[in-house]
């Protein structure tokens, strides 16, 4: 990971999610440095490739509650992250974020395709910044609110996303033996790792 020469983030309050069946969480500390003017370099961001094909569902494929709570989490996870870049984006000229909301789409096209194979009903709203997890939710506008204050701060938001993602990511395939669900998550993996490393240089 890149050394970032200042972190900058305005919380008012402590954000904890915990994936169903996982045990892991995630959470947002609060700290209170002043930034530096933020990086005016862009930085394009492919979508990952071929490696997001999806795996249709066998024809056997039994949905267990942990399954379902797990692709309804995850879909509107890739959602937060969908709209967060989409607001921030728009608000700071970002292109590194506006670049990196197409491969979000991308990520939740390859979950939505599963939740159609399992039969699972789809969570997310139409409506930016809408969520039917009420953590989600609050993530959301808490992340808004702090990636608001500075462009640099916008970055750093990003960059907790991403962790996040990856975090959730691992903790989810360490539970779930679908090897088609499997794919699909060590794609969005991989797709979160691209995308940190985007915006850590942003912040390099």
């Amino acid at each position: 990971m890149n050394k970032r020469n200042t972190v900058i983030v305005s919380v008012a309050a402590v954000v904890a999610l915990a994936i169903v069946g996982t045990g892991v969480g995630i959470a947002i500390g609060t700290q209170t440095s002043q930034p530096p003017s933020a990086s005016t370099s862009e930085t394009v961001v492919e979508s990952p490739g071929s490696s997001e094909a999806n795996t249709p569902a066998p024809e056997s494929a039994v949905v267990t509650p942990t399954l379902e709570q797990n692709l309804a989490f995850i879909i509107e996870e890739e959602k937060l992250a969908f709209d967060v870049y989409t607001v921030l984006g728009e608000l700071w000229g970002s292109r590194t974020m506006q670049n990196i909301v197409s491969s979000e789409t991308s990520h939740q096209a390859q979950v939505a395709s599963l939740l159609v194979s399992y039969g699972i009903a789809d969570p997310r709203s139409s409506e930016i910044g809408v969520f039917t997890n009420p953590d989600l939710q609050t993530l959301y506008n808490t992340l808004i609110a702090q990636g608001s204050v500075s462009e640099q701060a916008a970055m750093e938001v990003g960059v907790f996303i991403e962790e996040t993602d990856i975090a959730d990511l691992d903790a989810m395939m360490a539970t779930i033996s679908e090897q088609d669900v499997l794919t699909v998550l060590d794609s969005l993996r991989s797709g979160s790792i691209n995308h940190l490393a985007a915006f850590e240089r942003q912040l390099a």
